[in-house]
């Protein structure tokens, strides 16, 4: 039989384990009946809970919210939720498990609470307090707006590749919390390794305090985010998928993830182009990771020959991108069918990742190599934006009306065709040259070239020229092609001689930069429009025996 001692101790245990349940329940009744703003904060000792991430308005509608948070330990959690401080009702939040570990093998692995709620039965247009209460925890009180009902304005941001550099991607929301805006679109790649549940933190919630507890963050998938899970685990709502649309006002946004593994890219447009159908609204935007139209980083293409026409067709007005590190925006692109609208790509992939270099073109409004975000302000039929740096500072504007639907015809007449987008991109990709190495001073290298060319209405004339200082080459003539309206593919041979040996010019991989150096151009004149691509030409780098 146990000690007389032993028995004493625990009854002991055991009574003052109920006194602690007792105050909770008292501490957790009062924050209910009193007010998040006027219930009394209780810590009882000992207490280990503790909020660790967020909370994170994660998608906000007219009559409810989604929200987030991390906690250290389990238990049970929940929201009080009201308006003028007098929360009316109270949310128990779902919870998932995840256990991480920085080392491998580590047996002193962390788990991590995650937290989701849906914030039911609000009102349109209306501000309410909440505040996360669960074990010895209660949050501070936090505000957040439904969308109203009726609205002929919205202002809102979209940047997005944030990973890597928290200390440029906190510089940049300190800037979008001056902005008064409604909500933050994010177009992926958060973390560096979404993969690792550490890099979540420091990388995405910690940079974005002060702003995700009061607007939401709608955010599009990134290549980063990985494929175990912690996206979806952290960020997607109960019940709700990665690709979703929602209303504000004057605007219909649709965010779709084009960077799952089990992607089916048919299926996604044609979800794009129902969603944008059934849309009345005067503005349409689209937001996706990787990008349709992209000149400079990746130089991403995703389903270009499809999704032109097909956001064409259906009145979408802005695509707005990331995963390239660089801002771009386009001129609007014409349809190639004259019954369809008019489309502005934008690339805004400067939240914090490092950057990329990137060269404006004819077919641009605008780019630059810059960390940044796009602040977009709807008021009727008027739309500006503004893409601003870590300082504050303006680096393009944009300002443009609808009339009858229609964008004005100041703007209209910057458009560039589509087929112009496609053919710039064609020619990059298949300008390519990589040239056995070494290269010896006095010995001919021909470069052999089929660029396949798409459709024009009109036929186009390109010029290849390889352009290299005249004391390291001996250079060919500039050859001209005339394509004809049916596109198919450009021959052309150029033969350059080297009068001194060729080296490779440092860089790691097979195919490297060579010194001298040496480019090829091709300038591609139809329609009215005039631009060149360039590339570098490389030198195949002689692999060690046995690679």
């Amino acid at each position: 039989m146990p000690h007389t001692s032993d028995r004493n101790t625990n009854r002991n245990c055991r009574q003052h384990n109920a006194f602690r349940r007792r105050i909770l329940l008292l501490a957790l009744t009062m924050a209910l009946a009193t007010g998040c703003s006027q219930a009394p904060q209780i810590q009882l000792a000992g207490a280990q809970g503790r909020i660790t991430k967020g909370p994170c308005l994660l998608r906000v509608y007219q009559d409810r919210a989604a929200l987030m948070w991390e906690t250290d330990t389990p238990g049970q959690w929940g929201v009080s939720c009201g308006t003028r401080g007098r929360p009316d009702r109270h949310f128990v939040s779902t919870t998932g498990k995840v256990t991480y570990s920085g080392k491998p093998n580590d047996a002193s692995a962390k788990t991590a609470y995650i937290h989701k709620v849906w914030i039911e039965g609000l009102v349109p247009g209306r501000t309410y307090t909440y505040r996360i209460v669960g074990p010895d925890v209660r949050s501070d009180i936090y505000r957040f707006r439904t969308v109203p009902a009726e609205a002929d304005e919205v202002r809102f941001i979209v940047y997005g590749d944030s990973r890597t550099q928290p200390d440029v991607h906190r510089q940049l929301v300190k800037q979008m919390i001056t902005c008064n805006v409604d909500f933050v679109v994010h177009t992926g790649d958060l973390a560096s390794r979404g993969d690792d549940y550490q890099q979540w933190g420091p990388q995405f919630f910690e940079p974005l305090k002060g702003l995700m507890e009061r607007v939401p963050i709608y955010i599009t998938k990134g290549n980063h985010e990985g494929r175990n899970g912690n996206f979806e685990k952290l960020l997607i709502p109960p019940e709700e998928e990665n690709s979703f649309g929602f209303d504000y006002g004057p605007l219909h946004y649709f965010c779709a993830d084009n960077v799952s593994s089990v992607l089916d890219i048919g299926q996604l447009l044609s979800r794009i182009v129902r969603d944008a159908e059934a849309s009345k609204t005067p503005w349409k935007f689209v937001s996706y990771h990787v990008p349709s139209v992209n000149f400079g980083g990746h130089w991403s293409d995703w389903s270009q020959g499809d999704a032109l026409p097909a956001f064409a067709n259906v009145g979408i007005d802005f695509v707005v991108v990331g995963h390239s590190h660089q801002y771009e925006r386009f001129r609007p692109v014409e349809p190639a069918e004259q019954t369809g609208g008019y489309v502005t790509y934008i690339t805004a992939g400067g939240g914090g990742a490092p950057l990329y270099p990137v060269e404006p073109t004819a077919l641009h409004a605008f780019a630059k190599s810059v960390y940044h975000f796009c602040l977009f302000h709807i008021k009727g039929d008027t739309l500006t934006m503004d893409a601003i740096d870590p300082e504050g500072r303006v680096i393009d504007h944009l300002e443009v009306t609808k009339k009858d639907g229609r964008l004005d015809e100041r703007y209209l007449s910057t458009a560039v065709p589509a087929t112009a987008i496609q053919l710039h991109q064609s020619l990059y990709k298949g300008m390519e040259v990589a040239l056995p190495g070494p290269l010896e001073a006095g010995e001919p290298r021909t470069i052999s070239l089929r660029v396949a060319i798409p459709p024009f209405a009109s036929g186009a004339k390109l010029t290849f020229e390889l352009r290299g200082a005249s004391e390291a080459y001996q250079l060919p003539q500039p050859q001209t092609v005339e394509v004809s309206p049916e596109g198919g593919r450009a021959a052309v041979k150029l033969t350059v001689t080297p009068n001194v040996a060729i080296n490779a010019k440092g860089g790691s991989g097979k195919a490297v930069p060579i010194e001298p150096a040496l480019s090829l151009d091709c300038r591609y004149e139809f329609a009215g429009v005039s631009a060149t691509v360039s590339r570098p030409v490389t030198i195949i780098r002689k692999q060690p025996s046995g690679q």
